[in-house]
Protein backbone atom coordinates (compact mmCIF):
# COMPACT_ATOMS: atom_id res chain seq x y z
CA UNK A 1 0.00 0.00 0.00
CA UNK A 2 1.11 3.57 -0.66
CA UNK A 3 2.92 4.88 2.47
CA UNK A 4 1.01 8.17 2.46
CA UNK A 5 -2.35 6.38 2.28
CA UNK A 6 -1.43 3.78 4.90
CA UNK A 7 -0.18 6.35 7.43
CA UNK A 8 -3.20 8.59 6.76
CA UNK A 9 -5.54 5.66 7.44
CA UNK A 10 -3.65 4.89 10.65
CA UNK A 11 -3.87 8.55 11.69
CA UNK A 12 -7.63 8.54 11.17
CA UNK A 13 -8.06 5.29 13.12
CA UNK A 14 -5.99 6.56 16.06
CA UNK A 15 -7.90 9.84 16.04
CA UNK A 16 -11.11 7.85 16.53
CA UNK A 17 -9.54 5.84 19.34
CA UNK A 18 -8.36 9.02 21.04
CA UNK A 19 -11.69 10.87 20.76
CA UNK A 20 -14.12 8.02 21.34
CA UNK A 21 -15.16 6.47 24.64
CA UNK A 22 -13.30 3.24 23.78
CA UNK A 23 -9.82 4.64 24.58
CA UNK A 24 -7.60 1.61 24.03
CA UNK A 25 -4.57 3.93 24.39
CA UNK A 26 -2.99 2.56 21.22
CA UNK A 27 -3.25 6.14 20.01
CA UNK A 28 -0.43 7.28 22.29
CA UNK A 29 2.75 8.28 20.37
CA UNK A 30 4.68 5.32 21.80
CA UNK A 31 2.23 2.87 20.19
CA UNK A 32 1.41 5.04 17.19
CA UNK A 33 5.08 5.39 16.29
CA UNK A 34 5.60 1.63 16.48
CA UNK A 35 2.51 0.92 14.35
CA UNK A 36 3.68 3.45 11.79
CA UNK A 37 7.11 1.86 11.72
CA UNK A 38 5.55 -1.55 11.16
CA UNK A 39 3.53 -0.19 8.24
CA UNK A 40 6.62 1.39 6.68
CA UNK A 41 8.93 -1.56 7.33
CA UNK A 42 11.08 0.14 9.99
CA UNK A 43 9.51 -0.58 13.41
CA UNK A 44 12.60 0.41 15.37
CA UNK A 45 12.82 3.88 13.77
CA UNK A 46 9.08 4.42 14.19
CA UNK A 47 9.14 3.37 17.83
CA UNK A 48 12.12 5.65 18.52
CA UNK A 49 10.44 8.74 17.03
CA UNK A 50 7.15 8.04 18.82
CA UNK A 51 8.96 7.44 22.12
CA UNK A 52 10.73 10.79 21.89
CA UNK A 53 7.46 12.64 21.33
CA UNK A 54 5.88 10.70 24.20
CA UNK A 55 8.72 11.66 26.56
CA UNK A 56 8.41 15.32 25.69
CA UNK A 57 4.86 15.29 27.09
CA UNK A 58 5.20 12.84 29.98
CA UNK A 59 4.83 15.62 32.52
CA UNK A 60 1.81 17.24 30.87
CA UNK A 61 -1.27 17.66 33.04
CA UNK A 62 -4.64 18.96 31.82
CA UNK A 63 -5.28 21.62 34.45
CA UNK A 64 -7.04 25.00 34.32
CA UNK A 65 -8.57 24.17 30.96
CA UNK A 66 -5.23 23.45 29.32
CA UNK A 67 -5.21 20.61 26.82
CA UNK A 68 -2.31 18.75 25.27
CA UNK A 69 -1.81 18.93 21.50
CA UNK A 70 -3.22 16.09 19.42
CA UNK A 71 -0.41 13.64 20.27
CA UNK A 72 -1.85 10.60 18.41
CA UNK A 73 -1.59 12.46 15.11
CA UNK A 74 1.82 13.77 16.14
CA UNK A 75 3.14 10.29 16.92
CA UNK A 76 2.19 8.92 13.51
CA UNK A 77 3.60 11.99 11.77
CA UNK A 78 6.90 11.95 13.67
CA UNK A 79 7.52 8.32 12.81
CA UNK A 80 6.44 8.67 9.18
CA UNK A 81 8.49 11.80 8.52
CA UNK A 82 11.63 10.44 10.17
CA UNK A 83 11.42 7.28 8.05
CA UNK A 84 10.22 8.65 4.70
CA UNK A 85 12.43 11.76 4.68
CA UNK A 86 15.54 9.56 4.72
CA UNK A 87 14.31 7.85 1.53
CA UNK A 88 14.04 11.07 -0.48
CA UNK A 89 17.12 11.24 -2.78
CA UNK A 90 17.95 14.81 -1.74
CA UNK A 91 18.35 13.80 1.93
CA UNK A 92 19.95 10.36 1.59
CA UNK A 93 23.24 11.80 2.78
CA UNK A 94 21.61 13.94 5.46
CA UNK A 95 22.53 13.74 9.13
CA UNK A 96 20.02 11.48 10.97
CA UNK A 97 19.91 13.83 13.95
CA UNK A 98 18.83 16.78 11.81
CA UNK A 99 16.20 14.70 10.00
CA UNK A 100 14.80 13.42 13.30
CA UNK A 101 14.74 16.94 14.76
CA UNK A 102 12.81 18.29 11.78
CA UNK A 103 10.42 15.32 11.92
CA UNK A 104 9.65 16.08 15.58
CA UNK A 105 9.04 19.74 14.72
CA UNK A 106 6.68 18.71 11.95
CA UNK A 107 4.87 16.35 14.32
CA UNK A 108 4.41 19.11 16.89
CA UNK A 109 2.94 21.37 14.20
CA UNK A 110 0.51 18.61 13.17
CA UNK A 111 -0.44 18.02 16.82
CA UNK A 112 -1.22 21.72 17.30
CA UNK A 113 -3.30 21.88 14.11
CA UNK A 114 -5.18 18.73 15.13
CA UNK A 115 -5.97 20.16 18.55
CA UNK A 116 -7.14 23.47 17.07
CA UNK A 117 -9.41 21.68 14.60
CA UNK A 118 -10.85 19.50 17.37
CA UNK A 119 -11.57 22.52 19.59
CA UNK A 120 -13.31 24.23 16.70
CA UNK A 121 -15.48 21.18 16.13
CA UNK A 122 -16.13 20.91 19.87
CA UNK A 123 -17.45 24.45 19.95
CA UNK A 124 -19.97 23.60 17.22
CA UNK A 125 -20.98 20.14 18.45
CA UNK A 126 -23.71 21.32 20.84
CA UNK A 127 -26.25 21.17 18.00
CA UNK A 128 -25.58 17.47 17.41
CA UNK A 129 -25.60 16.78 21.16
CA UNK A 130 -28.95 18.45 21.69
CA UNK A 131 -30.42 16.68 18.67
CA UNK A 132 -29.13 13.27 19.84
CA UNK A 133 -30.58 13.81 23.33
CA UNK A 134 -33.92 14.73 21.81
CA UNK A 135 -33.90 11.57 19.69
CA UNK A 136 -33.12 9.48 22.77
CA UNK A 137 -35.98 11.09 24.65
CA UNK A 138 -38.29 10.29 21.77
CA UNK A 139 -37.08 6.69 21.62
CA UNK A 140 -35.46 7.14 18.21
CA UNK A 141 -32.28 5.29 19.15
CA UNK A 142 -31.13 4.52 15.62
CA UNK A 143 -31.00 8.17 14.69
CA UNK A 144 -29.16 8.98 17.93
CA UNK A 145 -26.60 6.23 17.20
CA UNK A 146 -26.27 7.56 13.67
CA UNK A 147 -25.35 11.00 14.97
CA UNK A 148 -22.77 9.47 17.30
CA UNK A 149 -21.22 7.49 14.46
CA UNK A 150 -21.17 10.59 12.28
CA UNK A 151 -19.06 12.39 14.90
CA UNK A 152 -16.62 9.46 14.94
CA UNK A 153 -16.49 9.61 11.14
CA UNK A 154 -15.65 13.31 11.37
CA UNK A 155 -12.75 12.52 13.72
CA UNK A 156 -11.49 9.89 11.28
CA UNK A 157 -11.69 12.25 8.30
CA UNK A 158 -9.87 15.00 10.20
CA UNK A 159 -7.07 12.67 11.29
CA UNK A 160 -6.81 11.16 7.81
CA UNK A 161 -6.59 14.58 6.14
CA UNK A 162 -4.09 16.15 8.55
CA UNK A 163 -1.70 13.20 8.67
CA UNK A 164 -2.04 12.55 4.93
CA UNK A 165 -1.18 16.16 4.06
CA UNK A 166 1.79 16.21 6.44
CA UNK A 167 3.22 12.93 5.18
CA UNK A 168 2.65 13.92 1.55
CA UNK A 169 4.63 17.17 1.69
CA UNK A 170 6.71 16.80 4.87
CA UNK A 171 9.48 14.47 3.59
CA UNK A 172 10.20 16.76 0.64
CA UNK A 173 10.37 19.80 2.90
CA UNK A 174 12.73 18.03 5.30
CA UNK A 175 14.86 16.85 2.37
CA UNK A 176 15.03 20.41 1.06
CA UNK A 177 16.10 21.78 4.45
CA UNK A 178 18.80 19.14 4.91
CA UNK A 179 20.07 19.77 1.39
CA UNK A 180 20.59 23.51 1.91
CA UNK A 181 21.78 23.28 5.52
CA UNK A 182 25.52 24.03 5.73
CA UNK A 183 27.72 21.08 6.62
CA UNK A 184 28.86 22.79 9.84
CA UNK A 185 25.29 23.02 11.13
CA UNK A 186 24.46 19.50 9.96
CA UNK A 187 27.43 18.02 11.80
CA UNK A 188 26.44 19.85 14.97
CA UNK A 189 22.93 18.39 14.73
CA UNK A 190 24.27 14.88 14.37
CA UNK A 191 24.17 13.98 18.11
CA UNK A 192 20.49 14.96 18.35
CA UNK A 193 19.41 11.39 17.62
CA UNK A 194 21.05 10.48 20.93
CA UNK A 195 20.31 13.66 22.87
CA UNK A 196 16.60 14.07 22.17
CA UNK A 197 15.51 11.29 24.57
CA UNK A 198 17.52 12.96 27.32
CA UNK A 199 15.84 16.27 26.47
CA UNK A 200 12.48 14.56 26.96
CA UNK A 201 13.58 13.10 30.29
CA UNK A 202 14.89 16.49 31.36
CA UNK A 203 11.57 18.11 30.44
CA UNK A 204 9.77 15.63 32.66
CA UNK A 205 12.09 16.34 35.59
CA UNK A 206 11.81 20.08 35.05
CA UNK A 207 8.02 19.96 35.29
CA UNK A 208 8.04 17.95 38.48
CA UNK A 209 11.14 19.31 40.20
CA UNK A 210 10.99 23.02 39.52
CA UNK A 211 13.97 23.83 41.74
CA UNK A 212 16.42 22.10 39.42
CA UNK A 213 15.03 23.60 36.22
CA UNK A 214 17.89 26.04 35.80
CA UNK A 215 20.44 23.31 36.50
CA UNK A 216 18.89 21.02 33.87
CA UNK A 217 18.86 23.78 31.30
CA UNK A 218 22.51 24.72 31.92
CA UNK A 219 23.60 21.08 31.96
CA UNK A 220 21.77 20.35 28.70
CA UNK A 221 23.22 23.47 27.08
CA UNK A 222 26.74 22.51 28.19
CA UNK A 223 26.38 18.93 26.89
CA UNK A 224 25.14 20.08 23.48
CA UNK A 225 27.87 22.72 23.27
CA UNK A 226 30.66 20.29 24.16
CA UNK A 227 29.40 17.60 21.76
CA UNK A 228 29.10 20.17 18.97
CA UNK A 229 32.52 21.67 19.76
CA UNK A 230 34.30 18.32 19.74
CA UNK A 231 32.45 17.14 16.63
CA UNK A 232 29.95 14.77 18.29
Amino acid sequence: MNPVLSTALLGGALAVDNRSSLRLLVSQPLCGGLLTGLLLGEPRAGFFAGAILQMLFLGWMNVRGGRAPDLPLGGVTAAALSILARKVPASEAGVPGLILFLAILGALAVAVVGRALYRYGESRSYVLTETALRFIGEGRMRLACGLHLSSLAAHFVAGFAIVGAAVLIGPRIIAGVTEVTPALWSDAMGPLAVLLPFVGAGTLLARNLARIRLFLFLAGFLIVYLMSFFGG
